[in-house]
């Protein structure tokens, strides 16, 4: 080859071409997946929701607490006031109240829960069995009840759920009218607490009246002194006249 003949160009090797892909067992299992996973259960779902599932209707009420707080004038029931203020406050105590099975019983009595909540006939579901147990009626109830607590506040919302708009407004006022006789008796506990204190008080007050008078009495029998500050008052009066004479005898001496 001479220099001025130009080098020969180099072949680039080309793959052959892919064949076409096949319909493979594996990929039957992940569209079967796919379809069982996510396409049946969202197509159950929205024809539940839209074909058997009854109508809810919810019913709001929201409320706060506001307690007068009762000290003491003794030191040892002072401590004991302050001791009671750490605990639990009242909307604490009425916020596990609503969720606990007392409050059900009540609001049960009251309305029977198990007629209100079994009306649907074709949502089984959502609606409550017919032979459920009081501890069913409990979760259930946790379930159809939804409590909003604000603790900085101490506002508390309610939000009931019922098949009949009149069902959730009648369960809504039954739990505040509930909620409100607990707490008008933690309030008079409380007032029969602070009454039996100042009565303690009292007696103990007029006990010491009675040993501070006879203490006077006996000062009196003993020195025959009606009136100490009186008579304290005349002697200082001579001790200083006294001192005065004194003085003066002194400077004419």
């Amino acid at each position: 080859q001479s220099p001025t003949e130009a080098p020969p160009k180099l072949k680039a090797e080309i793959p052959p071409v892919a064949e076409g892909s096949r319909f493979k067992t594996r990929h039957f299992l992940v569209l079967m997946s796919f379809l069982f996973m996510v396409v049946m259960p969202s197509t159950g779902i929205y024809w539940y929701l839209n074909e058997r599932a009854a109508d809810q209707y919810a019913s709001t009420v929201g409320f706060s607490v506001r307690k007068e707080e009762v000290g003491s004038s003794l030191d040892i029931f002072g401590s004991i006031s302050q001791l009671s203020t750490g605990s639990s406050s009242d909307t604490d105590i009425l916020y596990e109240f609503i969720q606990s099975q007392e409050q059900v019983v009540l609001v049960d009595q009251r309305l029977d829960l198990r007629s209100i909540y079994t009306k649907p006939e074709n949502d089984p579901l959502f609606a409550l069995p017919e032979d459920s147990s009081t501890e069913d009626l409990v979760e259930y109830w946790n379930r159809m009840v939804n409590i909003f607590y604000n603790g900085s506040n101490g506002l508390i919302q309610i939000r009931v759920h019922a098949f009949d708009p009149v069902d959730a407004k009648n369960v809504a006022e039954a739990i505040f009218e509930e909620s409100a006789l607990m707490i008008n008796k933690l309030s008079a506990i409380a007032r029969e607490d602070a009454t039996r204190y100042a009565k303690d008080e009292l007696d103990l007050a007029v006990e010491r009246l009675k040993d501070a008078r006879a203490s006077m009495t006996l000062f009196r029998n003993e020195t025959q002194i009606v009136d100490p500050k009186v008579d304290l008052e005349g002697q200082m009066g001579l001790i200083n006249n006294l001192q005065e004479q004194l003085a003066g005898a002194i400077i004419e001496q």
